[in-house]
């Protein structure tokens, strides 16, 4: 009888959590890995399906449980075959799609399945796309029906091989790109950004291909650069107002001008379509390669929007301290 009455007092009770608002559940399942969204289908009746319309799908190492992730037969199939079946069972749009498979073990026979994948996202509209694939001994090439995706606002490549069809018309809505590890070639790169009207913010690591940067985006506010190159410029730049800087650059190139005797300073080329920079962080030996060429004794135009500077400077080297000593009288 004590066991019948708690199981009516159990009945009666309110089931509060399938009656939670639909904005507290949303944010709820926002904070979980997609292996711990799926696990609460089972909470209660109105929770089964709730997973179905994430509208950010993170398929990574935490998707996978210890056991699997030890085991490399088992792993990438297993892996693999999750993606699918989140993608197919999901409903509703899909906002962001990261998929890393770094610290995973395997032999790198993901690439059909993610150019599927992707074609998969195109068709919905994807508007944020991580891609982290680790191949051994081979960077993953990214499939030409990417570049027809219209609704990407943001793209995120790493281990990647970009390279665009010759009939490649324009990202015209991105607004951020972050390549790491990236390999593209000069002209392509060139081309890319060029057709990217709405481009804001753009960060390069170890970007291989690329020896002189050549920056065309009239709306980009926020740049980031680390690698090694001959050299850097940019035109019709003028909404810059962030750049981060920890690069090293070979003056010794035939391609750099400011080898030549009396050649105006690359400080002066730096500042020449900045006019409301804001932040600038240089590390590494890229004051070196400002100071190369006449320095004047401050710029013709002052930064009068410049409230943070950030310096790495050698104090051997006269030029550099004198480069310095340029900017903050400017």
């Amino acid at each position: 009888m004590e066991r019948k009455r708690t199981k009516s007092t159990l009945d009666a009770e309110p089931d509060r959590i399938s009656w939670l608002p639909g904005h507290v559940t949303d944010q709820i399942m926002s904070y979980l890995p997609i292996r711990d969204a799926v696990r609460t289908s089972v909470l209660s009746r109105n929770w089964r399906k709730k997973w179905y319309t994430l509208p950010n799908l993170v398929l990574d190492r935490q998707c996978v449980s210890a056991e699997a992730s030890q085991d490399p037969l088992v792993i990438e199939p297993k892996f693999s075959k999750m993606v699918d079946h989140v993608l197919l069972l999901h409903s509703g749009p899909i906002n962001m799609f990261k998929f890393c498979n770094y610290d995973l073990p395997g032999e790198g026979s993901l690439v059909s399945d993610v150019d599927r994948w992707i074609l998969y996202l195109i068709g919905r509209s994807i508007k944020e796309l991580v891609l982290e694939v680790w191949i051994e001994e081979e960077y993953y090439q990214i499939p030409w029906c990417l570049f027809s995706c219209q609704s990407l606002h943001n793209l995120k490549l790493r281990w990647c091989w970009l390279k665009p069809p010759m009939v490649f018309e324009s990202f015209r809505n991105l607004k951020s790109l972050d390549l790491n590890l990236v390999t593209v070639d000069q002209d392509a790169f060139e081309n890319m950004i060029s057709k990217c009207p709405l481009l804001e913010k753009m960060k390069l690591t170890e970007v291989d291909g690329l020896t002189q940067i050549n920056i065309h985006a009239p709306n980009l506010k926020f740049f980031e650069i680390e690698g090694l190159f001959e050299g850097i410029t940019f035109d019709n730049t003028f909404q810059l107002a962030t750049i981060v800087i920890d690069s090293w650059f070979d003056l010794t190139s035939e391609s750099n001008p400011s080898r030549s005797p009396g050649c105006s300073s690359n400080l002066l080329k730096f500042f020449d379509h900045r006019p409301h920079i804001q932040s600038l962080e240089i590390g590494s030996y890229f004051l070196k390669y400002l100071a190369a060429g006449v320095l004047p004794v401050k710029l013709p135009t002052p930064c009068i929007d410049l409230s943070f500077l950030s310096l790495s400077v050698n104090f051997d080297n006269m030029a550099e301290i004198l480069t310095a000593l340029c900017l903050l009288r400017s």
